[in-house]
């Protein structure tokens, strides 16, 4: 397939961007890159449950107009023992809950509070979706450095924000925003949260961090819950 049955019909201008965002896209992409309005990646790592890491295969489906995802993660708990984990977003919904050997329903919350977490670990994802950049005229870019810039977006009724900060070479190195909910057993908390990035390699024509960990910044203690490797990536529309 050609580039040019990728390109969208209006790109945004890369000038148009904040400088750490043109330096980060600059590295990121091709001065012709691929704009597809989707792209699937696969992932494996180790997730945090219950106090111990227990690995996990996924996928995820990232749509670039309106910007939305749904990610499916297969853990295995003990011999013979597995369930299938499930968080989005789509339309103003958020979710997130597992399904035990892929069937019996384990729990699943669809209040504004995962639409908002949701969202934001979305707009962290675009660390790893540098064209959709290029798509999303509804994002709003911001300077905050010259090695770091800020995008916002909405859920629901509520602004959210997350900052990248961009090392020398233009690789993105980490993700954060000041504010994510979480599950706690009465409802939801919020914290600080991030990705460290690392490991940056190319996949096609675009290159991306291939590791990554996530954490919240809780007021007991930075919460490390997951271990991202990167082993696949394709643009699918």
């Amino acid at each position: 397939m050609t580039n040019h049955a990728w390109t969208q019909p209006n790109p945004i201008a890369r000038e148009s961007l904040p400088e750490a965002a043109q330096r980060w896209l600059g590295r990121a992409l091709p001065p012709d890159p691929d704009l597809p309005s989707s792209i699937r990646i696969d992932q494996e790592g180790d997730m945090e449950v219950r106090g111990s890491w227990t690995p996990f295969t996924a996928s995820g489906i990232y749509h670039a107009t309106p910007l939305s995802f749904q990610w499916r993660a297969r853990l295995r708990l003990l011999p013979g023992v597995w369930i299938v984990a499930e968080d989005g977003h789509a339309e103003g919904q958020g979710w997130g809950g597992a399904r035990l050997w892929g069937i019996i329903p384990m729990g699943k919350r669809t209040d504004p509070e995962v639409l908002t977490s949701q969202r934001v670990r979305n707009l962290g994802d675009l660390a790893w979706l540098p064209s959709f950049v290029l798509i999303d005229s509804s994002l709003a870019w911001s300077h905050v450095g010259q090695y770091a810039c800020e995008v916002r977006s909405r859920a629901g009724d509520r602004e959210i924000a997350v900052r990248f900060d961009v090392d020398e070479r233009g690789d993105i190195i980490r993700a954060y925003s000041p504010a994510r909910p979480y599950d706690v057993p009465d409802g939801y908390a919020e914290a600080p949260w991030s990705y460290e990035f690392s490991d940056h390699r190319t996949f096609g024509r675009v290159r991306i961090p291939a590791t990554a960990v996530a954490r919240f910044e809780k007021a007991d203690g930075v919460w490390e819950y997951l271990r991202i490797r990167i082993t696949a990536y394709t643009l699918i529309a």
